[in-house]
């Protein structure tokens, strides 16, 4: 893992720059924005509190259906601190890279070994990519008029986010499919950009990439042969963006914003186009771009509201998992060295 002092470092990085993007958002309304937020209903808070904690359940549960394919003992609980530590170490490193690391040192401790956790890692990984994809699609298909109504900005920041994302997972499952095709990544396509300065080393590159689509390949076998944990872990994934995805739409009834019941499907759409972009934004819990993104897509609340409900959607959608994550780092057992 990591030194304490990168992680510092990281954590002080993360609230500069979304105390910065919270700041630019909230401009000369600063004490309407405070007197919003510190009138925020404790019915809707709790009911924030309540479906973030459900969604880290859920984390837990797909990851324990995955990793009961290779120990059968593996528990709920398991599950849900190794998710929490992942979620806590993807939220202080840029571009979420320590989660899986830190993930492995857990499972190591819960008695799988690295090669294991690290398929099921991969396993966990295809099954989000391919609800995240499916869920986003079907989404945007059915409030299709709603971003097309809203003009060019919402509707280039949609297609952007979703096309990136789909060509990725695409190349991911067309390499793992065809050896053919990952040679032609590695021949054509890496080799022409190792001429630039995106790529250093070709040689550890081209190993890199084949590894993966190896392991890749190999999962997508397993789960071929594991029909039933896939459904699953499926419909765990779609509870769970499902719920992410809501935040913004109870924040705004915890401040009392008046916003439709109607509008819940498109709140669902907003919020799961953020997602899609943070996923490309390299800063510790993609602070500043997810702000923006909020302030953007949510921008027809106004600014004052969108400004204070961006607050609390941040807050339980980031914040409030790091919470949990430090927490379950400290108390629980798993995450302790075995010599301690």
């Amino acid at each position: 893992m990591k030194t304490k002092k990168s992680y510092i470092l990281n954590i002080a990085l993360i609230f500069v720059i979304s105390g910065i993007s919270l700041y630019l958002s909230v401009g000369s309304e600063v004490s309407t924005v405070f007197t919003t937020i510190t009138t925020a209903h404790p019915f809707w808070l709790f009911i924030l509190s309540f479906i973030m904690f459900m969604y880290y359940v859920f984390d837990g549960l797909a990851t324990m259906i995955f990793a009961r394919l290779y120990k059968k003992d593996f528990n709920l609980k398991e599950g849900f601190v190794n998710g929490l530590v992942g979620t806590l170490f993807s939220g202080l490193t840029p571009s979420s890279s320590g989660g899986q690391f830190a993930q492995v040192f857990v499972f190591n401790n819960q008695g799988i070994s690295p090669a294991i956790s690290t398929s099921i890692l991969l396993m966990c990984f295809i099954s989000y990519q391919i609800v995240i994809m499916g869920f986003t699609a079907v989404i945007m298909i059915v409030d299709s008029a709603y971003f097309l109504d809203k003009g060019v900005g919402v509707s280039s920041m949609a297609a952007v986010g979703f096309l990136i994302n789909a060509v990725v997972t695409l190349l991911l499952f067309a390499g793992a499919k065809s050896k053919k095709f990952q040679n032609f990544i590695i021949d054509k396509v890496v080799y022409l950009l190792s001429k630039t300065p995106l790529i250093k080393d070709y040689e550890s590159t081209c190993f890199r990439i084949q590894n993966y689509f190896g392991e890749f390949r190999e999962q997508m076998k397993v789960l071929q042969k594991n029909k039933k944990a896939l459904l699953q872990t499926v419909l765990c994934n779609i509870v769970k963006l499902t719920i992410i995805y809501s935040t913004p739409f109870f924040s705004c009834l915890a401040l009392g914003i008046k916003v439709s019941v109607t509008l819940f499907v498109q709140f669902l759409g907003l919020a799961s186009i953020i997602n899609l972009i943070n996923t490309f934004l390299p800063i510790p819990g993609a602070s500043g771009g997810s702000e923006g993104c909020y302030m953007i897509l949510f921008g027809f609340l106004g600014r004052a509201n969108a400004s204070s409900s961006m607050f609390l959607w941040r807050f339980f959608s980031f914040y409030f998992g790091l919470i949990l994550g430090m927490i379950t780092f400290i108390v629980a057992k798993d995450t302790k060295r075995k010599d301690d």
